[in-house]
C-alpha cells in the first residue's frame, strides 16, 4: 500500500479587497504572487470583501477566495473584514500559515496569535499606512498600533522595498525579508483596440503624458496638473485613475484643471484598455508624496515609457539613483520645467531613456522571482527556521 501523500500547507491570506484584482497594488500583488504560487502546488485562500469581488467568485488562477461582508465605512471596512477573516480561519480553516496584509489589519495579530498558537503570522507591508492623508488623527494612532504589532508579533516580516525594510530594523530592531513587486511583460495590444480606446478619450498616440494612480492625496495629481499647465503644450495630460475615497478628490482636481481641454480624465481602466494607454503614452508622470513600490510606476516602465517622477526612496528603488528625470516632492516649478525638457527633447533620447527603463524594470522586477522568495520564506518559517532570504 503507497503511502498517503500530505497535503499543501494551507497560506489564508486576509488584509486586502480580494481577488480577482480590479483596482489596488496589493491586490494585484496577492493575485500575481499566489496565482504562481498555487502552480506549484500551494493551497492558498484569499479573502475577499463583499462588493469588490463578482458575485459568486470561489476560484481565480488556481487560487481559493473566500467573500465576507465588510462595512461600507472607508475607515472601518478593513478592520471590521480582516476580523471576521481571523474568526474565520480559526474556526473552519485552521491554516498554516496566516499573512496579513497591511498595518492596519495587523491589529488582530494578537487575535491570529491567541486563536491559531500553531500557525505562522505573516505579515506585507506595502507602506507607511498611518501616513496617508485621509485619516484623521486618532485613525492614524490606531494604524501606528498595528505597525507596532506587525513588528513584535508576527513570525516573518516581508517589506516590498529595501527603504521599508530600513524603517522597520532602525524604529523596532527587528529583521525583515526585502520581497520587491513585480511586473510582467507587456503582451502586445492590437492596433485596432488601441485606437478605439485612445480615440474614444480624445487622445492620439505619442500625443499625451500618462498619469496612473488611484486617486488619493498622496499621489499628488494636483502637481502633475499644475505643472502641465504652467506652458502652453503641444500634447495632452491623461489622468488615469479615480478617486478612492468618496469622490472629493477628483472633485478637486477637476477644479484645478479648469476643464482645460488638454487634461482628460480616463476614470479606471484595465486589461487592454489600460495596456494601451502605456502603450500609445509619450512620457509617464509621478509626483507620489508616499509609496510601498508602486506598480503604475513599474508597468510604465515595462512598456519602455520614460519617466517623470518624484524624488521619493521608492521610485529611487525602481528607476535607479542615478536616473536624470527626478523632481523634488511637492515642486511643481521643478516638475514644470522637467516636463519641458521631456517633451522637448528629440525622439532618440526619449526611446533611449525609456529603454532603459524597460532594461531596468525587466531584469530587477520579477513576480517569477517575487513569488519564489515567498515560497521559500513560507518553507523557512514551517521548518521553524528564521526567516531569511
Amino acid at each position: 500500500m503507497s503511502p498517503r501523500r500530505a497535503r499543501p500547507a494551507l497560506v489564508a491570506v486576509t488584509g486586502t479587497r480580494g481577488i480577482p484584482a480590479s483596482w489596488g497594488g496589493v491586490e494585484r500583488q496577492c493575485e500575481e504572487l499566489y496565482s504562481r504560487l498555487a502552480t506549484h502546488g500551494l493551497s492558498v485562500l484569499v479573502y475577499a470583501r463583499t462588493g469588490y469581488v463578482p458575485k459568486g467568485t470561489t476560484e481565480h488562477r488556481g487560487v481559493a477566495v473566500r467573500t465576507l461582508p465588510a462595512t461600507a465605512s472607508k475607515y472601518l471596512e478593513a478592520f471590521v473584514h480582516t476580523f471576521l477573516c481571523i474568526l474565520d480561519m480559526a474556526v473552519r480553516v485552521r491554516p498554516a500559515i496566516v499573512h496579513i496584509y497591511g498595518q492596519g489589519p495587523c491589529l488582530f495579530a494578537p487575535l491570529a496569535r491567541l486563536l491559531m498558537p500553531r500557525a505562522k503570522i505573516f505579515f506585507t507591508c506595502g507602506g507607511l499606512d498611518w501616513q496617508r492623508r485621509k485619516w484623521p488623527r486618532p485613525a492614524a494612532w490606531i494604524i501606528r498600533l498595528g505597525e507596532f504589532f506587525s513588528a513584535r508579533l508576527t513570525h516573518c516580516r516581508v517589506m516590498v522595498s529595501q527603504t521599508l525594510t530600513d524603517y522597520y530594523r532602525e524604529r523596532y530592531g527587528v529583521e525583515c525579508a526585502t520581497v520587491p513587486n513585480g511586473v510582467s511583460l507587456p503582451v502586445p495590444v492590437p492596433l485596432s483596440s488601441s485606437e478605439a480606446v485612445l480615440s474614444t478619450l480624445g487622445l492620439a498616440p505619442r500625443g499625451y503624458v500618462v498619469f496612473v494612480a488611484r486617486l488619493t492625496p498622496e499621489k499628488r495629481a494636483q502637481d502633475v496638473i499644475a505643472a502641465f499647465l504652467s506652458s502652453p503644450r503641444t500634447v495632452k495630460l491623461a489622468l488615469v485613475g479615480d478617486d478612492a475615497s468618496g469622490g472629493d478628490t477628483l472633485r478637486g482636481l477637476k477644479q484645478a484643471a479648469g476643464g482645460h481641454p488638454g487634461v482628460v480624465f480616463c476614470g479606471y481602466r484595465f486589461g487592454e484598455e489600460l495596456a494601451a494607454l502605456y502603450a500609445g503614452a509619450l512620457a509617464f508622470a509621478t509626483a507620489s508624496e508616499l509609496e510601498g513600490l508602486p506598480l503604475s510606476l513599474l508597468e510604465a516602465m515595462s512598456h519602455g515609457l520614460p519617466c517623470l517622477a518624484s524624488d521619493l526612496a521608492p521610485h529611487l528603488e525602481v528607476l535607479g539613483n542615478d536616473y536624470p528625470w527626478l523632481f523634488p516632492v511637492a515642486d511643481v516649478a521643478a516638475l514644470g520645467r522637467l516636463m519641458d525638457t521631456v517633451l522637448s527633447a528629440p525622439e532618440g533620447v526619449l526611446t533611449e531613456r525609456g529603454l532603459a527603463c524597460k532594461n531596468r524594470v525587466t531584469h530587477n522586477f520579477s513576480w517569477d522571482t517575487a513569488a519564489a522568495s515567498l515560497e521559500r520564506l513560507y518553507a523557512e518559517a514551517l521548518s521553524g527556521r528564521p526567516c531569511r532570504l
